[in-house]
């Protein structure tokens, strides 16, 4: 699981370029509350929690989701900048259930 944190840094990084892009505008600063909170993801991701891992799943499912509605109005980042953040997400996504699904495998080898 601790391979996700890069994709998870990727998409905070990408956050923060698209409030920094559009100029810190008002409408933006929203960007700034999912790159904290995916910074602080990472750290407990580092330590292997699997509490974590799944908070994180969540996050990630919800931030594609709520990115691709950017697309339907007024967009608050660059569109490339949001099509980064939704690539990053899904991989972060796939990583985590990945790490997830073995991890339960490898309890029931035990």
């Amino acid at each position: 699981m601790r391979l996700a944190v890069i994709p998870l840094i990727i998409s905070a990084i990408l956050h923060v370029l698209g409030f920094a892009l559009r100029e810190f505008a008002h409408e933006s600063v929203f960007l700034v509350f999912p790159a904290a909170l995916y910074c602080l993801l990472a750290a407990f991701l580092m330590r292997g929690r699997t509490e974590a891992a799944w908070l994180t799943l969540a996050c990630m499912i919800g931030g594609i989701a709520g990115t691709c509605i950017e697309f339907m109005g007024p967009m608050i980042a660059p569109s490339l900048v949001l099509i980064g953040i939704i690539a990053s997400d899904a991989v972060a996504a796939g990583l985590l259930a990945r790490g997830l699904w073995l991890g339960r495998e490898a309890q029931k080898i035990e």
